[in-house]
């Protein structure tokens, strides 16, 4: 839960870019900023807006989707009404030793296939004949902010404060790329880009820390 308003963090970039009159840069267009530095983040950093849920699967199919909120698949845990675990597999694998699993029909899930290049979709294995629930998290896409009294208004980051410098980075590269014909703000937009991507860490290696192929936990396969 956070507790920064996200007037205090358009505040502290005005503050910044030392545009005391806020006519420069107005306070609706850093608004706009900050929801694009939001959703900049969470791309970068898919573990930085997640839904845990009990997911209800599309029975007699391999095929899953994400719910309409989601971004890309984080992991599936486990059946809901036994608890036994989901564990990660790779498509080869099943293809090699069961040819016919997207049409394999079982009580319960035992095993789901996730590919990158298609983050919100996911193949399990087997398929029940009735709609099960499993337990799921995935990355949330971030619903932008409206602001129409920023005086008064308490809305909240709506990811971790922990990733406040991040976003004030982000807004100021945006901020100083408005007025990148100078040469001084070009530089500043330039390295607070750079700085907001330090931060964060270069999202292919996020993508590959993060991606459920690769499995982050002492139950997924090696090979």
């Amino acid at each position: 839960m956070s507790n920064i308003k996200v007037v205090d963090v358009i505040e502290r970039v005005n503050t910044i870019v030392v545009d005391t009159t806020k006519t420069r840069w107005p306070y609706e267009e850093l608004l706009t900023w900050y929801n694009d530095a939001v959703l900049a983040v969470v791309n970068r950093r898919p573990d930085a807006s997640i839904k845990n849920i009990d997911f209800t699967i599309t029975p007699n199919k391999s095929k899953q989707t994400l719910p309409v909120d989601g971004l890309r698949w984080m992991d599936v845990v486990s059946n809901v009404l036994t608890g036994k675990p989901i564990r990660k597999t790779k498509r080869l694998q099943l293809d090699d030793q069961v040819p016919n699993w997207h049409k394999k029909p079982g009580s319960e899930v035992a095993s789901y296939v996730f590919d990158e290049r298609d983050p919100k979709t996911i193949y399990i294995y087997p398929q029940p004949t009735t709609a099960v629930d499993l337990n799921i998290f995935y990355t949330v896409a971030p619903s932008p902010v409206t602001i129409t009294d920023f005086e008064s208004d308490n809305t909240t980051l709506s990811i971790d404060d922990s990733y406040l410098n991040a976003i004030v980075d982000f807004m100021l590269y945006r901020a100083y790329s408005k007025d990148a014909d100078y040469a001084a703000n070009a530089q500043r937009a330039s390295q607070h880009y750079q700085v907001f991507q330090a931060e964060l860490g270069d999202k292919s290696g996020i993508d590959t820390a993060f991606n459920p192929r690769n499995g982050r936990d002492s139950n997924a396969p090696t090979a």
